[in-house]
């Protein structure tokens, strides 16, 4: 957040009417640590990872190198999976 975001946020805190409790909770939230940034990391190249073997796959199909699966094969292997 550049500087004047923050000014902008902490006028906007102050003028609120908070008691003690909810100041000490509003404390808590922003001292707790932020998620596992590792995990986070290996989230975001799990998806990107599967979005570009889907968007491959579609290429492919498009070039008439692989046979996509048609909604009702999709939707099986779905309920083979326990999804739906």
């Amino acid at each position: 957040m550049t500087t004047f975001a923050l000014n902008n946020l902490w006028n906007y805190i102050e003028g609120l009417s908070l008691k003690q409790k909810d100041r000490e909770w509003l404390a808590s939230k922003l001292l707790e640590p932020k998620a596992d940034d590792a995990k986070t990391a290996q989230q975001k190249a799990y998806v990107k990872e599967t979005l570009t073997r889907a968007i491959n796959e579609v290429k492919a199909a498009k070039r008439g190198e692989v046979k996509m699966m048609t909604e009702e094969e999709f939707l099986e292997g779905l309920k083979v999976e326990g999804i739906v």
